[in-house]
């Protein structure tokens, strides 16, 4: 597999839910595979024991504020050290469906410090190269969830809903980190192909910095 990236890539897709966040990340992840490009595809809560107690949760009723970000903490510390570093370490991109800004967003809307969040997960966390904030208003995101057959859970109240699209906005609109915003309303091919594109721009980008010369030899391996 091929690694032409300089210290990897790492990409995080985020957003309230029913905004095709998932879809668009595994599609990505194909296109690296289609190209034999050193990929992991990874999401937040993990599989891993920490991470199956907030899916669960999901279901069942959500824990404590300070029991989520525990678990939280615990899941991610967990994820960087088994998946996330050691594909950074090889070269590889990383894509993640939900990373540590779903953390602040979700658990800033039940009443925790946004900035203590995002503080405490980057002294751990790698940061990522793009964040592509896929957005959608809530009554979109609520009328899509209920039409693929699901119950809204805790999580996807709407007033809850509301307060974590405000704090994603917020974090984009600071632009102290790479992220940006797709409109994620549209068809799904038209908010695939955008975020393609904007994947692709940062992975040449992000060559050129580390080699013009390493660009020459690489950068067709990111033509949309």
């Amino acid at each position: 597999m091929k690694t032409p990236i300089p210290g990897g890539l790492l990409v995080a897709l985020e957003g309230i839910d029913g905004t095709g966040k998932s879809t668009v990340a595994a599609t990505l992840a194909q296109w690296c595979g289609e190209r034999g490009l050193a990929c992991v595809f990874s999401r937040e809560p993990t599989n891993l024991s920490h991470g199956r107690k907030l899916r669960e949760s999901m279901s069942t009723g959500r824990l404590s504020l300070e029991e989520e970000l525990e678990l939280f903490r615990l899941d991610r510390k967990e994820h960087i050290e088994r998946s996330i570093g050691p594909a950074l370490a090889e070269n590889q991109i990383v894509i993640l469906d939900r990373y540590y800004w779903s953390n602040a967003a979700y658990q800033g809307a039940r009443g925790a410090d946004v900035g203590q969040i995002i503080a405490a997960n980057e002294a751990i966390a790698p940061v990522p190269d793009l964040i592509l904030w896929m957005d959608i208003d809530v009554s979109e995101s609520l009328a899509r969830i209920h039409g693929r057959g699901d119950i809204p859970n805790g999580f996807e109240a709407r007033e809850s809903l509301e307060k974590t699209r405000a704090i994603y906005t917020a974090m984009h609109e600071r632009g102290d980190r790479p992220s940006v915003r797709i409109d994620a309303s549209r068809d799904l091919r038209t908010v695939s192909a955008d975020a393609l594109r904007v994947f692709t721009d940062t992975a040449l980008r992000k060559i050129m910095n580390a080699s013009p010369i390493l660009l020459a030899e690489a950068g067709g391996l990111f033509q949309a």
